[in-house]
């Protein structure tokens, strides 16, 4: 048998964590990601990929961006995401130049593609989910690597 008072005060201490807890955002509804994105005052259009999963398509000081999903069940249900941008520069970067700022920034990674041309790209993790402000913070940190490679490269 078990004793009542205890159930309930149990219960009772649980209340504010219940009341206080936030919903989760992981990669089940891209449109969610978009409505987060467009919340901080970008558009967010959401579209597929060439291999069926999600994609939002965004621009930040006139620069465009793609937020690709990856680690997706039938193009749903995906796991993670990927802040990229792209740069099509006349003359292309040098690796050397790359590996300079690749060396000196955590969050981000820098590519070449087959014309020399930079790519920026930054991965996340939303698999079990991520709260709206882990989210955000992520985000914000997206748009300040974003703007200091499009310094670095003086584009």
């Amino acid at each position: 048998m078990f004793n009542k008072s205890l159930v309930a005060g149990a219960m009772l201490a649980l209340t504010p964590v219940v009341a206080n807890a936030q919903a989760l955002i992981d990669g089940s509804d891209p449109e969610v990601i978009a409505a987060l994105i467009q919340d901080m005052g970008f558009k967010a259009q959401v579209t597929t990929d060439n291999v069926g999963d999600p994609l939002i398509k965004s621009r930040s000081n006139g620069y465009d961006f793609n937020v690709f999903f990856y680690d997706c069940t039938e193009g749903a249900n995906c796991r993670a995401i990927q802040f990229s941008s792209a740069f099509d520069m006349e003359d292309g970067m040098s690796l050397t130049k790359v590996e300079d700022f690749n060396r000196n920034k955590r969050w981000v990674k820098v590519y070449l593609n087959d014309t020399s041309d930079p790519l920026v790209e930054m991965d996340y993790n939303l698999k079990g989910g991520v709260s709206v402000e882990n989210f955000n913070d992520t985000f914000d940190w997206w748009l300040v690597m974003m703007d200091q490679f499009i310094e670095y490269i003086g584009f």
